[in-house]
């Protein structure tokens, strides 16, 4: 790991670094690892890349720890080794904890440019069914991928023929000119479906799931209805449900439905690729206790109850939504631009970086989705 940091100081100074290991005490060593060969080699020609002042600065954090810092660089220190004998120990520390999942989702997703992972071990030393853990078994799969070069998520197909159901659905959705992959994933995670961009071959916008073989061999309905949502949202994917009722009783409508999703998310990822004008380009979530958001608006209702003041990852996406419903429920025309810059206010950022940026345009999507598809303003709730 030491070896990792040092090389990457001194070959690429320009791109930021951060180091997130699994472990607490990885981490310490870690850190000590690093100052003792810096003293060592009296290392003073890499003061300004260590420097606690640079913009963004280097860190070394356990995977508890990072929450909104992004670097340019992470190396992932997984850690945990095999014992004596060959065997691996399934002590994983947070990933076996509840929500150990979700602290894996994020520590994989703090890069911009590329990541280093750093194991000594792989998939193939992991049974699949040995842990009731999310939080392993997403280790396992993320292992799988990172021994593929991310090859198998390119849209690698599962051997199990599409049933009926998942047939009339891919068929219509080619009818409408969606390019849709099925099976869309690697072992053990596949997406019924997934929706690329029609101007971009290989980006994926939209993941579609069905209540078919698939859906009903997950083995609880937390699994089935939330987990593997938030973990797609997370990873900024957009997410439609089809439900074999509504399909079987209007296939035309929800195809139809279903294509609208598509489009929106096309829409949304057309606009991340557009820089967003903010006052800084500082991703903190920087709070402004000058700012006191209005309890009630010309046009609009009492506002929905999301208390500000706290970080962007503290709010669920259905708190995001239904402020921006709000918001939106005064029916004046805005941009995408002038709602951020509003949701921000209502929620106390007195800045916004690409993290919070996107966790708001998302929601910005859903709830003007949710308006066209209800011009009286009513709530629609989803179907999850």
């Amino acid at each position: 790991m030491v070896d990792l940091i040092l090389d990457h100081a001194r070959r690429d100074p320009g791109q930021s670094l951060g180091v997130i290991a699994f472990g607490s005490h990885h981490a310490d060593d870690i850190e000590e690892g690093l100052r003792r060969r810096l003293s060592a080699e009296n290392g003073h020609t890499l003061d300004e890349f260590f420097a606690v002042a640079r913009g963004e600065p280097f860190f070394v954090k356990n995977i508890e720890r990072v929450q909104g810092d992004e670097r340019d660089v992470i190396i992932l220190s997984v850690g945990y080794h095999k014992a004596g004998n060959g065997t691996l120990p399934y002590r994983f520390g947070p990933l076996n904890q509840e929500g150990g999942e979700r602290r894996l989702n994020v520590a994989i997703t703090r890069a911009r440019s590329r990541v280093h992972l750093v194991a000594g071990f792989s998939h193939h030393d992991m049974d699949p069914g040995r842990s009731a853990s999310e939080g392993v078994e997403l280790l396992r799969q993320y292992l799988e991928f990172a021994a593929s070069g991310g090859t198998e998520m390119g849209g690698s197909l599962s051997d199990e023929p599409l049933n009926a159901f998942e047939l009339n659905i891919m068929r219509q959705l080619e009818r409408r000119g969606v390019p849709v992959t099925p099976q869309y994933g690697v072992a053990g995670y596949r997406l019924d479906f997934a929706c690329g961009h029609p101007e971009q071959p290989g980006r994926m916008v939209l993941a579609i799931e069905a209540d078919g073989a698939a859906y009903h061999s997950t083995p609880t309905a937390r699994d089935r209805d939330r987990l593997r949502q938030q973990v797609l949202e997370g990873l900024g994917w957009r997410f439609h449900r089809i439900w074999s009722t509504e399909w079987f009783r209007d296939p035309e409508g929800q195809a139809d439905l279903a294509y609208e999703a598509w489009r929106k998310a096309v829409d949304l990822a057309d606009v991340h690729d557009v820089p967003v004008v903010v006052e800084s380009a500082d991703d903190e979530d920087v709070v402004d206790e000058g700012v006191t958001p209005v309890a009630e608006s010309p046009g609009r209702g009492p506002r929905h109850l999301v208390t500000p003041g706290f970080p962007i990852t503290e709010y669920s996406q259905r708190q995001l939504v239904a402020l921006a419903e709000w918001v939106l429920s005064d029916t004046l025309l805005r941009t995408d631009e002038d709602l951020l810059r509003e949701l921000r206010q209502e929620l106390g950022f007195k800045r916004g970086g690409s993290r919070i940026n996107a966790a708001l345009l998302a929601a910005i999507g859903i709830a003007r989705s949710r308006r066209k598809c209800d011009p009286s303003g009513e709530k629609v709730e989803d179907g999850n």
